[in-house]
């Protein structure tokens, strides 16, 4: 017992004001960035593989072409240029070794502006939901690895997401913009996982390949 204001107070009283105090919750950017996943999985594990499908695919495209593939693409296109004169005498039965190599059709490190791969990224991403509505595969997750294959592609395409807004908001800073508020807090502590991006979408094509391999003849069955 205390006495407060001349009156006498339990000791269990004097600790209600702090309980009543606002909880701040930290979170770290792999917590946040498990938390989005996790609400990516339970999104494709209630869908199944086929009804997510056609976004996958379209986010992945949308990924390629617009986050890594800012050099991606140029670096491609000036590949088969340079080497167009070698393909061409190879497919003529001559020495490759003896064509000569061209100069870079693109200039090397030439990006698409950042606005514009931004808006690209949304726009396939939009597309994919569009076109998802009339897809042959869509159905109910009846196959046995329906739901957890969903589950991995529905985490999958959430990462994809948020590591590129990650580093279009990286890009951002780096041409000079940037602005305040909670959005911005939350793409400062997400974690850049580009490194791990074509790995993970390398074991999504392989998935997918396996899965067509092993029930393309149930197609053809009468």
């Amino acid at each position: 017992m205390f006495y407060e204001a001349g009156r006498l107070v339990p000791e269990w009283f004097l600790l209600v004001p702090l309980a009543q105090q606002s909880l701040t919750l930290n979170l770290s950017g792999v917590a946040l960035l498990v938390i989005f996943m996790g609400l990516g999985a339970y999104w494709g594990y209630n869908q199944g593989l086929r009804n997510i499908l056609t976004p996958a695919l379209w986010t992945i495209i949308a990924y390629i072409l617009t986050v890594q593939g800012g050099t991606f693409i140029v670096d491609l296109i000036n590949r088969f240029w340079q080497n167009g004169p070698a393909l061409v005498a190879f497919a003529l039965g001559q020495d490759p070794g003896t064509a000569p190599t061209l100069d870079p059709l693109i200039t090397p490190g030439f990006q698409i502006p950042l606005f514009f791969r931004f808006l690209t990224f949304v726009a396939l991403v939009l597309l994919g939901f569009f076109f998802n509505r009339q897809a042959s595969w869509k159905g109910p997750p009846k196959e046995a690895l329906a739901r957890p294959l969903g589950l991995f592609v529905g985490a999958l395409i959430v990462l994809l997401w948020s590591n590129a807004a990650v580093v279009f908001w990286e890009q951002f800073i780096a041409n000079g913009g940037g602005f305040g508020g909670p959005l911005a807090a939350m793409l400062n502590v997400l974690p850049n996982v580009s490194v791990l991006m074509p790995s993970l979408i390398a074991v999504f094509f392989l998935i997918l390949i396996i899965l067509i391999a092993f029930n393309f003849p149930k197609v053809w069955k009468p």
